[in-house]
């Protein structure tokens, strides 16, 4: 049976990314803000709850009608949201063209995608290779490869939100945060680290983060599909940061030793490549400014 994971709210999200950011609000204590709270309206809708009255999102974030009336009309004039049924609204057109502005011109994308190609050809028909990205508190696919049409499917799927502490390509990610980062989130699930298996304290999480770290890459087993392995390196910046992790995943039976060992080098090989086209990029986009 696949997983089922709770996800973290635009208001959560927002706490996990000032936890590193002093700048930005530091311990996460920070008023939301107007624009927060019109923008977690967007992050009710999802798969089990794909459309909303005005009234219960008033109800689930706790706002004034009259408020949720006001953010309702902002996002629906902008085409973010839409209208459905009896005084029900879905989300809008404008959110496909963002995602199409994204597949044509991200540069993370752009810099990954042959990379991705030539990962998946590596074992052609076998494995899907993926590119993930943290989002505040959790990890999303934003890009996949594969050759042909696998009889399989991964729970890394483009677009849906995955826990930092399940998985090969969250693990690498989880494991490369900046430790003030690691240690508030720490501080916050305590319990999601030990599930994971990453110690039952502080000492013997930073200890196995910090393994990770130097051996370069996770191989998971099972801990988000049955039956299936995956193994990721991470895409790291100039200053050592983690921007992305690369991925591999496929049947247990088709990653034996050998070919994670094959697979290793060659995402080491594609996160360097992906280092450089990122750099062209960044380059060209200020030249043309």
């Amino acid at each position: 049976m696949a997983l089922r994971f709770s996800r973290f709210s635009y208001f959560e999200n927002i706490v996990f990314y000032r936890d590193c950011n002093p700048a930005r609000g530091g311990n996460g204590r920070n008023r939301v803000s107007t624009a927060d709270r019109l923008l977690s309206v967007l992050d009710l809708f999802d798969l089990e709850h794909p459309d909303w009255s005005v009234e219960e999102a008033a109800g689930a974030l706790g706002l004034a009608t009259s408020t949720a009336y006001r953010y309702f009309a902002s996002l629906t004039a902008r085409g973010l949201l839409a209208p459905f049924g009896n005084a029900r609204y879905v989300l809008g057109p404008t959110v496909i063209r963002y995602d199409r502005q994204l597949r044509l011109t991200d540069p993370l994308i752009s810099a990954a995608d042959a990379d991705l190609q030539r990962l998946a050809r590596l074992e052609p028909g076998r494995t899907v290779a993926f590119l993930c990205r943290l989002l505040g508190g959790q990890v999303m696919c934003v890009q996949q490869a594969s050759v042909g049409d696998p009889s399989f499917a991964v729970g890394y799927e483009r677009g849906r939100l995955m826990p930092l502490f399940a998985g090969s390509a969250s693990k690498i990610i989880l494991a490369h945060l900046p430790p003030r980062q690691l240690r508030a989130l720490y501080g916050r699930q305590p319990s999601a680290f030990a599930t994971a298996k990453l110690g039952a304290s502080w000492d013997e999480v930073r200890s196995r983060l910090r393994d990770i770290r130097e051996a370069g890459y996770v191989v998971s087993t099972a801990e988000v599909d049955p039956g299936m392995r995956g193994v990721s390196v991470p895409l790291v910046d100039p200053v050592n940061s983690v921007v992305a992790s690369v991925n591999v995943a496929g049947p247990q039976k088709v990653l034996d030793a050998n070919t994670v060992e094959r697979l290793v080098r060659g995402l080491r090989k594609a996160t360097a490549s992906i280092g450089e086209e990122l750099a062209l990029l960044a380059s060209s986009r200020l030249a043309r400014r």
